[in-house]
Protein backbone atom coordinates (compact mmCIF):
# COMPACT_ATOMS: atom_id res chain seq x y z
CA UNK A 1 0.00 0.00 0.00
CA UNK A 2 1.49 3.48 -1.05
CA UNK A 3 1.62 6.70 0.86
CA UNK A 4 -1.87 8.11 -0.58
CA UNK A 5 -3.60 4.61 -0.15
CA UNK A 6 -2.71 4.67 3.52
CA UNK A 7 -3.68 8.43 3.59
CA UNK A 8 -7.00 7.43 1.94
CA UNK A 9 -7.91 4.66 4.29
CA UNK A 10 -6.98 6.55 7.04
CA UNK A 11 -9.46 9.38 6.28
CA UNK A 12 -12.46 6.99 6.17
CA UNK A 13 -11.42 4.95 9.20
CA UNK A 14 -12.53 8.72 10.65
CA UNK A 15 -15.61 7.91 9.72
CA UNK A 16 -18.16 6.19 11.64
CA UNK A 17 -21.23 4.64 11.62
CA UNK A 18 -23.88 6.86 14.29
CA UNK A 19 -25.87 3.81 14.80
CA UNK A 20 -22.61 1.65 16.23
CA UNK A 21 -19.78 3.93 16.44
CA UNK A 22 -17.55 1.70 14.77
CA UNK A 23 -15.47 3.21 11.64
CA UNK A 24 -16.94 2.62 8.34
CA UNK A 25 -13.39 0.56 7.11
CA UNK A 26 -14.06 -2.01 9.98
CA UNK A 27 -18.19 -2.20 9.28
CA UNK A 28 -16.87 -3.00 5.43
CA UNK A 29 -18.94 -0.68 4.04
CA UNK A 30 -16.23 0.33 1.90
CA UNK A 31 -15.55 -1.73 -0.88
CA UNK A 32 -13.07 0.18 -2.53
CA UNK A 33 -12.71 3.82 -4.93
CA UNK A 34 -10.50 4.80 -7.50
CA UNK A 35 -8.79 8.12 -7.85
CA UNK A 36 -7.41 10.13 -9.97
CA UNK A 37 -5.43 13.77 -9.28
CA UNK A 38 -8.14 15.35 -7.23
CA UNK A 39 -10.99 13.53 -8.02
CA UNK A 40 -12.04 9.95 -5.69
CA UNK A 41 -14.71 7.98 -5.98
CA UNK A 42 -15.85 5.91 -3.05
CA UNK A 43 -17.73 2.71 -3.53
CA UNK A 44 -20.26 1.59 -0.56
CA UNK A 45 -22.65 -0.81 0.24
CA UNK A 46 -25.34 0.23 2.42
CA UNK A 47 -28.36 -2.84 3.55
CA UNK A 48 -31.31 -1.88 5.41
CA UNK A 49 -32.31 -4.01 8.04
CA UNK A 50 -36.39 -3.56 7.89
CA UNK A 51 -37.33 -2.76 4.28
CA UNK A 52 -40.91 -3.30 5.69
CA UNK A 53 -40.60 -0.29 7.76
CA UNK A 54 -41.36 3.23 6.61
CA UNK A 55 -39.77 4.88 9.86
CA UNK A 56 -36.95 2.44 9.60
CA UNK A 57 -36.38 3.32 5.93
CA UNK A 58 -36.78 6.97 6.71
CA UNK A 59 -33.86 6.05 9.51
CA UNK A 60 -32.00 4.23 6.78
CA UNK A 61 -31.31 6.77 4.78
CA UNK A 62 -30.58 9.86 7.29
CA UNK A 63 -27.50 7.40 8.47
CA UNK A 64 -26.97 6.92 4.69
CA UNK A 65 -26.89 11.04 4.21
CA UNK A 66 -24.97 11.46 7.21
CA UNK A 67 -22.27 8.39 6.47
CA UNK A 68 -21.89 9.66 2.57
CA UNK A 69 -21.52 13.68 3.66
CA UNK A 70 -18.47 12.68 6.40
CA UNK A 71 -17.15 10.38 3.44
CA UNK A 72 -17.09 14.13 1.25
CA UNK A 73 -15.18 16.14 4.10
CA UNK A 74 -12.85 13.38 5.50
CA UNK A 75 -11.55 13.38 2.23
CA UNK A 76 -11.50 17.11 1.07
CA UNK A 77 -9.78 17.39 4.17
CA UNK A 78 -6.99 15.33 2.88
CA UNK A 79 -7.03 17.35 -0.45
CA UNK A 80 -9.51 15.63 -2.92
CA UNK A 81 -11.11 18.25 -4.79
CA UNK A 82 -14.44 16.34 -6.28
CA UNK A 83 -15.67 13.45 -4.02
CA UNK A 84 -18.31 11.02 -5.28
CA UNK A 85 -20.35 8.69 -2.97
CA UNK A 86 -21.51 5.33 -4.83
CA UNK A 87 -23.24 2.41 -4.22
CA UNK A 88 -20.97 -0.51 -5.15
CA UNK A 89 -23.02 -2.54 -7.04
CA UNK A 90 -25.02 -0.05 -9.34
CA UNK A 91 -22.37 3.19 -9.53
CA UNK A 92 -25.31 5.20 -11.26
CA UNK A 93 -26.86 5.58 -7.43
CA UNK A 94 -24.30 8.15 -6.25
CA UNK A 95 -25.44 9.36 -2.25
CA UNK A 96 -23.44 12.11 -2.48
CA UNK A 97 -21.13 14.04 -4.51
CA UNK A 98 -19.00 17.13 -3.11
Amino acid sequence: MNESEKLIIEALKKVKDPETGVDIISENLVYGYTSKNKYIKVFVSFEVSTPTCNFCKAISWMIIDKISQDIVTALKEIGFETVEVVEELNPKLIYKTG
